[in-house]
């Protein structure tokens, strides 16, 4: 079990003419649970927190080919001065479809790296050792 879960909708033209999801939007599904967890959790909505994608890593386990809505599982695996790292599972029912690891910077104004503000920085501490235990 993760620190943070969400459901999201697969959408229609989110399947390829293939049948199955188009592996892009594997990224797509990463970035909102992303967005959510850190409004649901720890209150950085879009507005409150900038932050960039630096590294992405993506192990694809299977194959999505329904319009069945998807869970999204979180955990915090580093926390650093100016980037953190979540992994991410997504999953088809009980069945992992791909897991994730991304690495964010979090941005100033100007769109250079800036330390993560301490209440969450102190959030993600937090979930990391939550997740830890969980394993």
């Amino acid at each position: 079990m993760a620190v943070y879960e969400t459901t999201i909708d697969v959408r229609t033209d989110d399947l390829g003419r293939s049948g199955h999801v188009n592996n892009a939007k594997f990224v797509a599904y990463s970035d909102l649970a992303r967005d959510r967890y850190l409004a649901e959790r720890h209150g950085c909505g879009l507005e409150d927190l900038s932050h960039a994608v630096v590294h992405l890593e993506i192990d694809y386990e299977g194959q999505l080919r329904s319009l069945t809505p998807i869970t999204v599982g979180i955990d915090v695996a580093d926390v650093g001065e100016t980037s953190f790292t979540l992994t991410y599972e997504i999953r088809d029912g009980d069945r992992v479809a791909a897991t994730l690891t991304t690495v964010a910077v979090v941005l100033d104004g100007e769109n250079e790296s800036m330390s993560i503000p301490e209440s969450l920085r102190e959030g993600l501490l937090s979930d990391r050792e939550a997740g830890e235990l969980l394993e």
